[in-house]
């Protein structure tokens, strides 16, 4: 995996436990979407109950991480896949402890967008939206560092966090792939 894959992976999860420590807490044109993806890697992730696609194959890693002094631990499963040499897409997702309250899901998702825009004092939020991803609380975010943009939709079902996002080099951002990752996205009932 590429060195800056593993940090927004790392951002990811910094924001993602702020989640824990506070637990109260795009439209697109469907069809041209899923036309792209139509044949990109199937991923199916048995750990998040749920189905994406990748433009490339996807690296995949999953890793127990203490989260208080009490020995609570955090699982989670990472997807990454690199479409080029500055575009990767991800998805991530998180095994909360049960005691995290689903009632709280958009102070949550809110409380993990803070945790990834505070970790660069570069980072701009562009855009944040409340939406509901298969009748559960999410948010659609799109931040600029730098020279990159960073899009992405997370949500909570119980206590199990996702996220599908793309970071890429502003002068490859490309809307219609972004577009047919998040609506590749399938969760299993």
């Amino acid at each position: 995996m590429r060195k800056w894959g593993r940090n927004i992976l790392r951002i990811c999860l910094f924001g993602g436990c702020l989640v824990v420590a506070s637990p109260l807490g795009f439209a697109a044109d469907a069809k041209n979407s899923s036309d792209l993806s139509k044949n990109w890697h199937k991923v199916d992730s048995k750990q998040g109950n749920c189905t994406v696609r990748f433009p490339t194959s996807a690296e995949h890693v999953s890793e127990k991480m203490k989260i208080d002094e009490e020995g609570t631990e955090l699982q989670y499963d990472a997807y990454v896949s690199a479409s080029n040499a500055d575009t990767v897409f991800m998805m991530l997702v998180a095994q909360y402890p049960e005691f995290v309250d689903e009632d709280f899901a958009q102070m949550s998702l809110e409380a993990f967008l803070n945790g990834i825009l505070s970790h660069g004092a570069e980072a701009q939020l562009l855009f944040a939206d409340l939406i509901l991803v298969d009748g559960h609380e999410g948010l659609d975010f799109f931040i600029r560092t730098g020279p990159n943009y960073f899009k992405g939709r997370t949500f909570m079902v119980k206590s199990q966090l996702y996220l599908l996002a793309m970071e890429c080099k502003i002068s490859d951002y490309d809307e219609n792939h972004y577009n047919a990752f998040v609506n590749s996205f399938l969760l299993r009932h």
